[in-house]
């Protein structure tokens, strides 16, 4: 009946051990959650630069360059089920997934370098166009890398709680894949010139090398991890995309992160305008705000999993939802000669909302895939992780098309300095993105959080099918 089953066959490291085999090895997960790091500041640099270097450096309109961004995470409507569906069919006697990482490492470096060295053509429309290539295998490198990626921890251990540890050593790697992203390259934009195409060409080759290494360090140190094999009997891809839909518990958590992560990306896209624009800082604050975001980022997460097994995954998911609305709509109380010390505040409770965030969403999510392997037999890692990972994307594509439209109307002018346009208009085109948006959103997701119902309990009593 079952087209995927579980192996142990080259888990050596996990013999021997009694009632404690459930438990994955310190370098296992640390291995493993170092690709994390180079995931980060793919997604990051993309999500906080991308929009500012092609309006600042490129000339590119706001909207068309709001509308690149969203038409090539369009391409990922195909590509997220094709890989996810591709490496759960994929026949082997060890990993599936790992031949994905290797791949996916190579052509995600590849085009983090390739965007940030964007040749700059006489017409707009010629440089949109090599930036639309760029970020489309972008988005297949990412693609390629993270689906595989994000299922392999539901195959490296059954244990309910195991798996958000496995997350929160993910998590350490994510804040200093933010802390290079969001305090290391603003830091080394202000100082070459940030509107210097020679200072996103440096940083384009500095980041593709990262992310390479860390990626790498993924593919190889998880040579021992647990996995799951594929069958002889090779399932349907659309009737597992089907099977996806019909699960509660996924489409609501689905649900959750599409809202959240909504007001993720358009702060993400902001955030370089709002320092400059309604701030009227320079970029180095953003050092401080992302040394702050790091360092408590990776304090908070093995508190996180502490307060999960005392209060469960979708209490401890409330208190970061609840930081997350609260630190966004402090924004709109900010204005010109914020001090550094209250943006440094406000970071502090964004790492504690993102930490509590992607640990127990990602450990839900591999709770859930769990859960429906119990109940019909059948593992589907890759694809419910491909439509979690389309879910991220399309909503990072949403946040820059809703900054560049509402910057457009605002009366945005490409072709003057972004510290030249302060206007009242700027200013909440802005907060936009940084709070109104991301508070709402963050408000709505809580509340379908709320009806949330696989816990530990429900997950132990699932017939085996």
């Amino acid at each position: 009946m079952s087209s995927i089953e579980l192996s142990d066959a080259p888990a050596k490291a996990y013999k021997d051990k009694g009632e404690h085999s459930h438990l994955v090895p310190k370098s296992v997960k640390v291995s493993w959650g170092a690709g994390a790091l180079g995931v980060a500041l793919l997604m990051n640099a993309i999500g906080s630069l991308a929009l500012f270097y092609m309006v600042g450096v490129l000339k590119i309109d706001p909207v068309l360059a709001g509308s690149l961004i969203f038409v090539t995470k369009l391409f990922d409507v195909a590509t997220d089920p094709i890989v996810g569906s591709w490496s759960d069919r994929v026949k082997s006697e060890t990993s599936r997934r790992r031949p994905f990482l290797f791949a996916g490492a190579i052509v995600s470096a590849l085009s983090f370098a390739m965007i940030f060295t964007t040749p700059v053509f006489g017409n707009q429309l010629f440089t949109a166009a090599y930036v639309l290539v760029a970020m489309m295998i972008y988005a297949f490198g990412y693609t390629l890398f993270n689906v595989p990626y994000m299922s392999m921890p539901s195959e490296m251990t059954p244990d309910y709680h195991e798996r958000s540890s496995i997350h929160s050593y993910r998590m350490v790697f994510v804040s200093l894949g933010g802390l290079l992203a969001g305090a290391v390259a603003p830091f080394m934009l202000e100082k070459m010139g940030r509107t210097e195409w020679s200072s996103y060409a440096t940083i384009g080759v500095l980041g593709g090398g990262t992310i390479l290494l860390f990626m790498m360090i993924a593919w190889a140190g998880t040579a021992k991890a647990r996995f799951t094999v594929a069958q002889k009997e090779t399932p349907k891809v659309l009737a597992e995309v089907g099977h996806v839909f019909t699960n509660r518990h996924f489409i609501r958590l689905i649900c959750v992160k599409l809202t959240q992560l909504l007001g993720v990306a358009s702060s993400q896209a902001a955030m370089i305008f709002f320092i400059l624009n309604a701030l009227q800082r320079d970029l180095t604050v953003m050092t401080y705000y992302g040394i702050t975001l790091s360092l408590t980022a990776i304090i908070a997460s093995p508190i996180c999993v502490r307060i999960s097994r005392k209060i469960g995954k979708k209490f401890a998911y409330t208190i970061g939802s609840s930081f997350f609305i609260l630190t966004c709509l402090s924004w709109m109380l900010a204005g010109p000669g914020e001090p550094t010390w209250a943006i440094m505040l406000r970071a502090a409770g964004t790492a504690i909302a993102m930490s509590f965030n992607v640990i127990m969403a990602m450990s839900m999510l591999t709770d859930i895939i769990n859960y429906d392997a119990e109940k019909n037999g059948i593992r589907r890692e890759g694809v419910f992780t491909s439509f979690y990972s389309f879910a991220e994307k399309f909503t990072y594509a949403f946040g820059p098309l809703i900054v560049g439209v509402a910057l457009s109307i605002a009366g945005f002018d490409k072709d003057l300095p972004a510290e030249a346009m302060q206007s009242p208009a700027i200013r909440h085109a802005v907060l936009l993105g940084v709070s109104y948006l991301p508070g709402f959103m963050g408000l709505v997701s809580l509340i379908i959080l709320l009806g949330y119902k696989l816990d530990k309990e429900v997950q132990a009593e699932a017939p085996k099918s």
